[in-house]
C-alpha cells in the first residue's frame, strides 16, 4: 500500500488541493476496491475509474471543493458529486436507489440545502475535458427517472 493510499471516503480539502486526479488501483497492492492513490499521468491507468476535482457554486454564490466520478455520460448516476467540508464532513449528492434525507448529515452540511441549486464544474486537469452541472438538491433513483430531495 502507497504512502499517499486513502479510503475513498476519508480523503480531506488538503488531499484534493495537493492532487486533483484520483484513481481506484484495483490490483494486488491495495487493501480493498474503496482504495484511492493519487494519479500523477494519464498513461498509468488506461481502464480504472477516476475521480476529479471539482468546484461547486451555491445560488448564494457560496464556492466548495469537491470531486466528481469521472464519467463521459455526464449523468449525476455516474459522476456521484461529493462536496468536502471544512469541518471535515462530506456531502454526497447521489445515494442510488436509497432516498437520501438532509437529516443525515451535519448541521455545516445542512447549510447547503439553503444554497441549492448548485452549479459545478470539474478541473481540466491531465487532459479530462471539464464536466459541469447543476444539482437541484440529493440525487437518487426514484423509479426510473432521478430525483431530488
Amino acid at each position: 500500500m502507497s504512502m499517499s493510499d486513502k479510503q475513498v471516503y476519508e480523503r480531506t480539502i488538503d488531499d484534493l488541493v495537493h492532487s486533483g486526479v484520483w484513481f481506484f488501483p484495483m490490483d494486488d497492492s491495495v487493501e480493498d476496491e474503496l482504495t484511492v492513490r493519487p494519479l500523477q499521468e494519464m498513461e498509468s491507468c488506461a481502464d480504472t475509474q477516476l475521480i476529479v476535482r471539482a468546484h461547486f457554486e451555491g445560488r448564494n454564490g457560496a464556492g466548495y471543493l469537491g470531486y466528481l466520478y469521472w464519467d463521459g455520460n455526464g449523468g449525476i448516476e455516474y459522476l456521484k458529486p461529493v462536496v468536502l467540508l471544512d469541518d471535515g464532513s462530506a456531502v454526497s449528492f447521489w445515494s442510488g436507489i436509497a432516498k437520501p434525507s438532509w437529516e443525515e448529515y451535519s448541521e455545516k452540511a445542512q447549510a447547503l440545502r439553503k444554497a441549492l441549486p448548485i452549479t459545478y464544474i470539474s478541473e481540466p486537469l491531465l487532459g479530462l475535458p471539464e464536466l459541469s452541472g447543476v444539482l437541484e438538491g440529493l440525487g437518487y433513483l426514484g423509479g426510473d427517472a432521478v430525483s431530488w430531495v
